[in-house]
């Protein structure tokens, strides 16, 4: 392989290394996102938005090495507040229909930097 070749070949892995999740597809070690599962990344959660059904129990899953929390928004209809670090877990059961809106306190706030919303159908 020509010099030219083999150094853009090597730039382009290391851009989708620095770019890309490097935790696997969609973010967290291991961690894909599911109609039930959000994964978190260094600054996102992913989905920032998921749909559910009354009764559903969710799961976010931390893989980033970074500590996060899960955090509702004040009038958001349901309170928790919950830590999760390195690659830990933490679930909550939805069962009331309503919009809820969370963050996590130490990269967001409520609506902006690292936020998702849940709806409850």
């Amino acid at each position: 392989m020509h010099l030219t070749k083999r150094v853009l070949v090597l730039l382009a892995a290391a851009g989708a290394m620095a770019c890309g999740d490097s935790y696997g597809p969609g973010g967290g070690a291991g961690c894909t996102p599911t109609a039930t599962q959000v994964c978190m990344t260094a600054s996102t959660f992913n989905p920032v938005t998921l749909t559910v059904t009354a009764g559903t129990t969710v799961t976010w899953r931390d893989g980033s090495g970074i500590t996060h929390t899960v955090t509702s928004d004040v009038g958001s209809g349901e309170a928790f507040n919950q830590s999760v670090g390195g690659s830990g877990t933490f679930t909550h059961q939805f069962n009331t229909a309503g919009t809820y809106d969370y963050h996590c306190s130490i990269h967001g706030v409520a609506g902006g930097g690292m936020h998702g919303t849940i709806t409850v159908n």
